[in-house]
């Protein structure tokens, strides 16, 4: 009986033990440093185009990236986003719209009717309809499919594939990779040459190898819209997200403890 209660006290022992060597190996702190960077880089378009009466249309779009990068430099997670404001006689419905500085005049409203959508007035600026305009933009993620790049693949999708094709990569690398795979004319991925397709662009794709136009492939298949263009360029805000970096520290501090009673 004697033996028995020493045996069964020795096995409690080895299995608190184990546990608590086991427990400490999942804990194990994490060596390896991580930095996360933020940055918006804004762009201003003239256009798009003019309203009915024509009076030009202007555009502000601000593009941001939240970042997070390893000790080399390379993208570990990115997510993009981007605000797109413009004059209010722009005529696409879901597109944010500033009229104005409060008590300044007014801009041309445009109805939301399609290409030929008519002009309806002047914009009142108010310290009242101007908040209610700031207030109420949204981001182009926030837009979702309502933002009308694309019917079947819209912005938040694109750059969801751009997003997941910058891992991996540091900045150094993408501009590279840019300045070789995509369009000096309109920062689109380059695309097989068809009949439409511009000299410069097909003279730049036919310079690719084999292996890079595999890969240029599998980009074009999930994301087609400018990487930098009026609308923005992702490429120089990862740039500056990353230039903005700092270092991730988040104190962790695990006790353990075995009553042996």
């Amino acid at each position: 009986m004697k033996k028995l209660k020493v045996l069964s006290i020795v096995l409690v022992l080895v299995m608190a033990l184990a546990v608590v060597a086991d427990a400490s190996s999942l804990v194990a702190p994490v060596t390896a440093k991580a930095y996360q960077g933020f940055a918006m880089v804004p762009a201003f378009r003239v256009g798009p185009g003019k309203d009915a009466n024509g009076v030009q249309v202007y555009t502000m779009t601000t593009v941001m990236a939240n970042a997070i990068f390893d000790a080399d430099g390379r993208v570990v997670n990115v997510i993009f986003d981007s605000l797109e404001v413009s004059t209010p006689n722009y005529d696409g419905a879901s597109m944010p719209h500033f009229s104005g500085w409060p008590a300044t005049p007014g801009y041309n409203v445009s109805s939301h009717e399609g290409d030929n959508s008519k002009v309806t007035g002047v914009s009142t600026n108010t310290n009242e309809t101007i908040a209610a305009e700031v207030t109420g933009w949204k981001t182009k993620r926030e837009r979702g499919d309502a933002y009308g790049m694309n019917a079947t693949n819209d912005w938040h999708k694109q750059a969801d594939f751009y997003q997941n094709f910058f891992v991996g990569k540091t900045v150094a690398e993408l501009e590279q990779w840019a300045a070789k795979n995509t369009s000096d004319l309109n920062g689109r991925p380059l695309r097989v040459p068809a009949e439409t397709t511009k000299p410069e662009d097909k003279a730049k794709y036919e310079k690719l190898t084999a292996a890079e136009k595999a890969v240029l492939a599998d980009v074009v298949s999930g994301a087609t819209m400018s990487l930098k263009d009026a609308h923005g360029d992702f490429i120089a805000t990862l740039k500056k997200a990353y230039a903005n970096r700092v270092e991730i520290k988040v104190p962790i501090q695990v006790e353990y403890s075995v009553n042996m009673q």
